[in-house]
C-alpha cells in the first residue's frame, strides 16, 4: 500500500514538472519595430535666432541579431538570425524590406540582450540626415554615414524601463528598436555645424559627415553609437 502511494505521490509530481516544463516552451510571438528619435538644435536665442539644424531620417542596415534572454525558470533561450538579404530599417518611417518577427518561449526573462551586426560591406550601415538653417531662406543638406561593419549589443528594458522582461503565450509583443539621435548628436554643437566644410552634390550644398569629411564631427559621434540604441519590450 505504501508503495502504491508512493508511486501515485511521485507520478503526480512527474506530471506537473511536465506540464510546467511544457508552458515554458510555450511561444510568444515577438514583432521588431525599429524607429528613431529626431533631434533639433537651435542656435543662440533658441527658436527665434533663425539658425538651426535638424536631423530627421535615419537608415539602419543589419546583417544579423543575435538573441541572448535569461530566465527566472526554465532554460535560458538564445539564437541568431541572420538575413539572407540584408534588413534595411527605414527609421524615420518605421518601415523595413522585411518582416521580422521571432517566436520566443514564454516566461520571467531577468535579462534579454540583443546583437545587432550592422553594415554589409556595399551600403553605408548607418546613415541619418538631416538640414542646417543658415537663416530664414538659406538652408542645405546634412548627411552623416557611417561605412564600417559593427557589433551593437543592447540590453533590453520593459516599458517601465526596468530589466526584467515578461513574455507571455496569448499575448503578442513588439520589441521596439529605437536609435537615439540627442544621444548621438549630444556633444555636437551649432558652432561645429556652422563651421563644417561644405560640398556640392549635384549642384547643390551638402555637409556630409563621414570618415574622410569633417572627421573632427565624425570622430565626435562615432564613440557614442554603441550607447544610442535602445531596445523597449512593450509588454
Amino acid at each position: 500500500m505504501r508503495k502504491l502511494i508512493s508511486l501515485v505521490f511521485i507520478s503526480l509530481i512527474l506530471v506537473v514538472y511536465s506540464c510546467q516544463k511544457d508552458e515554458l516552451t510555450e511561444p510568444t510571438s515577438v514583432d521588431l519595430e525599429f524607429s528613431m528619435d529626431s533631434y533639433t538644435c537651435n542656435g543662440d536665442g533658441g527658436a527665434k535666432s533663425g539658425t538651426s539644424f535638424e536631423m530627421t531620417e535615419g537608415t539602419m542596415i543589419v546583417e544579423s541579431i543575435e538573441f541572448d534572454g535569461r530566465r527566472d525558470a526554465g532554460e535560458d533561450y538564445f539564437f541568431t538570425s541572420n538575413f539572407s538579404e540584408p534588413l534595411i530599417a527605414q527609421m524615420h518611417i518605421q518601415q523595413t524590406n522585411q518582416n521580422v518577427s521571432y517566436d520566443i518561449p514564454q516566461g520571467v526573462y531577468n535579462r534579454i540582450e540583443l546583437n545587432f551586426s550592422i553594415g554589409d560591406g556595399n551600403e553605408d550601415a548607418l546613415c541619418l540626415q538631416g538640414k542646417y538653417q543658415r537663416g530664414p531662406l538659406d538652408e542645405i543638406e546634412i548627411r552623416f554615414e557611417y561605412s564600417f561593419k559593427e557589433q551593437i549589443r543592447v540590453r533590453a528594458r520593459n516599458n517601465k524601463d526596468e530589466e526584467q522582461i515578461v513574455l507571455k503565450s496569448n499575448a503578442d509583443l513588439k520589441a521596439k528598436v529605437i536609435f537615439d539621435v540627442p544621444h548621438f548628436f549630444q556633444f555636437v554643437n551649432m558652432n561645429m555645424i556652422k563651421n563644417a566644410e561644405v560640398i556640392q552634390v549635384e549642384g547643390k550644398d551638402l555637409i556630409l559627415i563621414n570618415s574622410n569629411s569633417n572627421i573632427n564631427i565624425f570622430n565626435v559621434l562615432v564613440p557614442k553609437l554603441d550607447n544610442s540604441i535602445r531596445v523597449i519590450f512593450d509588454e
